[in-house]
């Protein structure tokens, strides 16, 4: 049974049991303490049910995440010379695998782009996460350790134009 069977099943067991709930609740002022007794059994499933699905999804996220980025190989990151971490200029080439009509197969093949504005989302996140060690030091300068939050010193930098504290490519104080 695959993910999506297993969440389709627990979902109609939510929709069964709250049907059920809900009749229950109904005949509680009727039957007394064994509606009640018995509505609070079904509760307990349908709490348990609503936590295998939240579980399931979880799941079915990290193995749709870990499909895309099995796709790729590695992945490298050139710097280009400039005065700044603004000038600086970023050549990122990364083996991901595509389909080659003439081999009728996915292979590794190279793609490159000019900057991390154009990089593939899947190429980005397979960078933070897989091979942080390729992010270039000018870079994890700003976050040193923290790959996500030094990327996102890097690119409200660009975006405002300048950097706060030392330029790490440049050396220079710039201050904010």
């Amino acid at each position: 049974m695959n993910n999506k069977d297993i969440l389709a099943a627990i979902a109609t067991e939510i929709e069964t049991l709250s049907a059920e709930l809900l009749k229950v609740n109904n005949y509680i002022d009727i039957l007394g303490k064994p509606a009640m007794d018995k509505a609070n059994e079904i509760d307990k499933a349908l709490k348990d049910a609503k936590d295998r699905f939240a579980t399931a999804l979880a799941d079915e996220q990290v193995e749709a995440r870990n499909l895309r980025l099995s796709r790729f190989s590695d992945i490298r990151v050139e710097v280009k010379s400039g005065d700044n971490l603004n000038t600086t200029g970023f050549l990122i080439k990364y083996k991901r695998d595509t389909w080659d009509i003439k081999e009728n197969a996915s292979v590794p093949k190279e793609h490159e782009c000019n900057g991390f504005s154009a990089l593939d989302d899947d190429a980005f996140d397979y960078l933070i996460t897989e091979k942080p060690q390729a992010i270039p030091a000018c870079i994890m300068a700003l976050a040193p350790g923290k790959p996500y939050e030094a990327f996102e010193a890097y690119m409200r930098g660009k975006q405002r134009g300048y950097f706060t504290g030392t330029d790490p490519v440049s050396g220079h104080w710039h201050s904010a």
